[in-house]
């Protein structure tokens, strides 16, 4: 027989209580938060003021939680504050100022924040690695304006110029004797330091006065390393790495670093990576930056101390100048600086091209005749007079004698 006992009229009233809550909870579902969004608050009318302000107490911060509470109150701005603050550390920074310059007293996006212009200016020095020089940079800081009045501080891209590394994100300092890695919100994946050391290395195996330290920022990614660098996205999405000064330093030799780009330089097998990280090791360290010498001497110097112990094959090491030289593109002339316009088409051919201009003079020179040369034009001596002191050769006779080489080195691999 069927059970037919009947439900209590409290049971009867909790399950209908039950059913109810759950009906309601599935209606409101909490869970998924509100679809109303956040109410804008508007700028204050005397935002300059505030800003500058604000700007000034971020500057006399003498502490981390002075900094964060100079900020804002948003959690954005605690977790930037907090970050900068450790970067500053990280890099030994002092004489840290912050002017407010101009902006923000409009808002320019839908979600009300608003863009201010701010002068950095810092000092580096402990174990960054950096020179201990003054820099000075343009950033533009992203503000929430709050309901109680203040700003609060979103995120902060670089301006006029390159943006202060320790505004751009997480910072970390791994020092060596004679190298430094400043890594960003971790950079770039891979053996960095030792890749650095490796690199530093063979420029002294080719120039053993070459002493200095070789200083490398990793940052993690090339939204980042171009505004390191002060360039847009476009100019550097080719490169895999470039040897620079940093935010506004006074463009002497202590003051360049390598910066690597981590859409490209992360995608190279480990052989290529290294040749591209002792080619800018080179640069640093025989103080390339800023030089006015023959750009095809430049970088074809570089790439020989890149590739002095390297066995891969031409068709690896030369493959696309090889191959224009098989499509009888043999160049008429050497390179020129607009050949190695970051965004220029045949960027590597060019590159190759100078590297064999370098291979060729070692095949009957040794080493002590190319550092000398390069010294030479680096120093500022006329291209034909370098050439004659190192080789006996003028202008016309390496280029034709570069010419014939290419179109020989193109028939031994093809």
């Amino acid at each position: 027989m069927a059970d037919q006992r009947r439900l209590s009229p409290n049971v009867t009233a909790a399950l209908v209580l039950v059913v109810l809550g759950a009906a309601l909870l599935l209606w409101q579902r909490p869970w998924e938060g509100s679809s109303e969004p956040d109410a804008v608050v508007e700028v204050p009318a005397n935002a300059s003021a505030l800003l500058t302000q604000q700007f000034r107490e971020l500057s006399e911060a003498s502490s981390e939680s002075e900094f964060v509470a100079a900020a804002g109150s948003s959690s954005s701005a605690q977790t930037f504050a907090r970050e900068a603050w450790s970067a500053r550390e990280a890099l030994g920074a002092r004489d840290v100022g912050l002017r407010y310059i101009a902006g923000g007293e409009v808002a320019d996006r839908a979600d009300g924040s608003t863009q201010a212009d701010v002068e950095v200016s810092w000092m580096a020095g402990g174990e960054s690695g950096l020179a201990e020089e003054l820099r000075t940079a343009t950033a533009k800081f992203r503000l929430d304006p709050q309901a109680d009045g203040t700003f609060a501080i979103r995120s902060v891209r670089a301006g006029a110029g390159s943006l202060p590394i320790w505004l751009s994100g997480d910072v970390e300092v791994h020092k060596q004797a004679d190298t430094v890695v400043i890594a960003v919100d971790g950079g770039v994946a891979g053996p960095i330091e030792s890749m650095t050391e490796r690199a530093r290395s063979a420029v002294v195996e080719v120039l053993p006065d070459a002493r200095r330290k070789v200083v490398v920022v990793s940052p993690h990614t090339q939204d980042q390393m171009a505004d390191l660098v002060g360039r847009k996205v476009a100019e550097i999405d080719q490169i895999a790495a470039v040897t620079t000064n940093l935010d506004g330093s006074n463009g002497t030799a202590g003051g360049v670093v390598i910066v690597l780009n981590p859409a490209v330089f992360s995608t190279m097998d480990k052989r290529a990576a290294q040749v591209v990280l002792t080619h800018e090791a080179t640069h640093l360290m025989t103080s390339a930056v800023g030089t006015s010498a023959e750009t095809w001497v430049v970088e074809g110097f570089a790439d020989f101390v890149a590739l002095h112990d390297d066995d891969a094959p031409l068709s690896l090491s030369a493959g696309q100048i090889l191959a224009d030289v098989e499509a009888d593109r043999t160049p008429t002339r050497l390179p020129s600086t607009a050949d190695f316009a970051s965004a220029g088409h045949g960027l590597g051919a060019s590159y190759e091209a100078a590297w064999m201009i370098f291979r060729m003079l070692a095949e009957s020179h040794g080493d002590s005749d190319i550092v000398a040369f390069y010294e030479d034009v680096l120093g500022g001596t006329k291209l034909d007079r370098a050439l004659s002191n190192a080789f006996g050769l003028s202008v016309d006779r390496l280029t034709a004698d570069w010419r014939r080489y290419l179109v020989k080195s193109a028939s031994t691999v093809s």
